[in-house]
């Protein structure tokens, strides 16, 4: 698996400048990669929730109304981690079996052209009865991957909807700090964080629907 992921990650190196359409191994990795990011900018998302939170039990009734925001959130951010650890995993995973449908596909076409120059009949039947088990293989890499892809889209929705349910609940935050007293500063400055991190979460689950979505286009055309 390790050697797999490295060859996906060293053709990204070599490759990433050009203008080509890039294969499903390569868009797989990079929607790994963009994954992570968005596992960082959650678990800071998580920090802020945590600080608003200790700010809540120590503002008693001026800050009473923060905790059941600061409660969701918590959970919310939980929640998104898990389920974009889960992402990050599946993309890995394509982006492996890609790089091994690649390997089969490269070897089918050596022993086809081996096949087709070959006059004797024994060596002929020989390389064909190669070619039927890596059809099958090549078939099963491809089924594979759409699964995949139908699971990381489910998986996607699901991230979205609750990014979604967390920017209004952000938005309610600040009608929440406002009513703080002295520690209406402090709660506003961890709104903004808040929302500057759902924020960054909702910019990249739109990229990585989208490298989703030419992944499927090029699964469906294989």
């Amino acid at each position: 698996m390790l050697i797999d992921l490295c060859d996906c990650l060293a053709y990204i190196q070599s490759d990433m400048s050009t203008q080509v359409e890039q294969p499903p191994f390569v868009l797989a990795a990079i929607l790994a990669g963009r994954l992570y990011r968005m596992l960082e900018t959650a678990r800071s998302m998580n920090i802020s929730s945590s600080n608003a939170k200790g700010i809540s039990i120590r503002g008693g009734d001026k800050t009473a109304g923060f905790k059941p925001i600061t409660d969701f959130i918590s959970e919310m951010v939980k929640d998104t981690i898990d389920i974009s650890s889960t992402i990050n995993s599946t993309a890995l995973r394509f982006s492996i079996t890609a790089v091994n449908e690649k390997r089969a596909v490269s070897a089918l076409n050596s022993f086809n052209r081996a096949k087709s120059r070959t006059e004797d009949a024994t060596r002929s039947a020989s390389l064909q009865n190669r070619l039927s088990p890596l059809q099958d293989k090549i078939q099963g890499y491809r089924e594979q991957q759409c699964d995949y892809c139908k699971n990381l889209k489910v998986l996607f929705d699901d991230v979205t909807q609750r990014i979604r349910a967390a920017r209004i609940i952000v938005t309610n935050s600040r009608t929440e700090a406002s009513r703080a007293g002295e520690y209406q500063a402090n709660l506003f400055s961890i709104a903004d964080d808040l929302e500057y991190c759902s924020q960054r979460i909702a910019d990249e689950i739109k990229i990585c629907k989208q490298h989703l979505e030419q992944l499927t286009r090029m699964i469906g055309r294989t």
